[in-house]
């Protein structure tokens, strides 16, 4: 039995396949493109369900363009599988997790890698005894329909982390801040989401680089929250699916004070 390893590295709709083996190799109906690549071996931690990956790819490898300038704002996703030449089937799943980060060198880039497993079993996000409210903005808890609060414009000047909406003049400092930008990549068509960190007439501040995105595209700005029950009722007259407890007592009464 001839076997390699073949790799399918997935974002959004996009479908990256590389070969270990010095041809190509077809598996109908899609191509594994022949690339160097070399990877660790499974590392285990003492939970048997946790395991670290750790792959290198040459340079020209088009999945990487994502990690090029910061992270994607979606999951990118790599399978490593042993494929027999002689049956033209995968024999084995090696490895199956998400890239966690990428490290770039003079000739390879170094791909970090965890198993799904890990990710799942991971602590998510809790709900706490807390003024601010928890719900995702727009969320099945928030329940503000986001159509009412998006605009839609032609980016200009992007600019690092900045870029301008002439069509947002007039909203009030930081209208945005908290809210998102969504837009297509010009290259990949990938639909990517960055939080905007602050807004100040037309002029929208991300927290990160908007990779794929040029002056002139279109992109949907939406409104962001401050997370308190006012901005709750006076922007989004929402105050019935506030998930905050605004009135929590600020007084401790366990305190000196005799008087409560």
């Amino acid at each position: 039995m001839s076997e390699i390893e073949i790799y399918t590295v997935t974002y959004d709709f996009n479908r990256w396949r590389y070969t270990s083996a010095d041809l190509d190799v077809y598996q109908e109906p899609v191509t594994f493109r022949a690339v160097p690549i070399s990877r660790s071996d499974i590392e285990l931690s003492s939970d048997s369900s946790s395991a670290s990956f750790r792959v290198e790819f040459p340079l020209d490898a088009e999945f990487l363009e994502l990690f090029r300038v910061s992270p994607p704002s979606g999951l990118v996703t790599l399978l490593c599988e042993k494929y027999d030449l002689e049956t033209g089937n995968s024999t084995e799943i090696v490895f199956k997790g998400r890239i966690t980060n990428v490290t770039w060198g003079l000739v390879n880039a170094t791909v970090d890698c965890e198993s799904s497993s890990q990710a799942i079993k991971r602590m998510g996000l809790r709900r706490h005894y807390q003024y601010g409210c928890p719900h995702m903005l727009y969320g099945g808890e928030c329940k503000v329909d986001r159509s009412l609060f998006v605009t839609i414009d032609a980016a200009t000047n992007v600019t690092g982390s900045g870029l301008d909406l002439l069509s947002i003049a007039g909203r009030p400092d930081n209208y945005f801040a908290g809210g998102y930008i969504e837009y297509s990549h010009f290259e990949l068509q990938t639909v990517e989401r960055i939080a905007v960190s602050s807004s100040a007439g037309v002029t929208l501040t991300l927290f990160s680089f908007p990779v794929g995105l040029k002056s002139g595209m279109e992109i949907r700005a939406y409104a962001g929250c401050n997370r308190t029950i006012q901005e709750c009722s006076s922007k989004f007259n929402n105050t019935l699916n506030y998930g905050g407890m605004p009135f929590i007592p600020t007084k401790n009464p366990f305190g000196g004070d005799p008087i409560f």
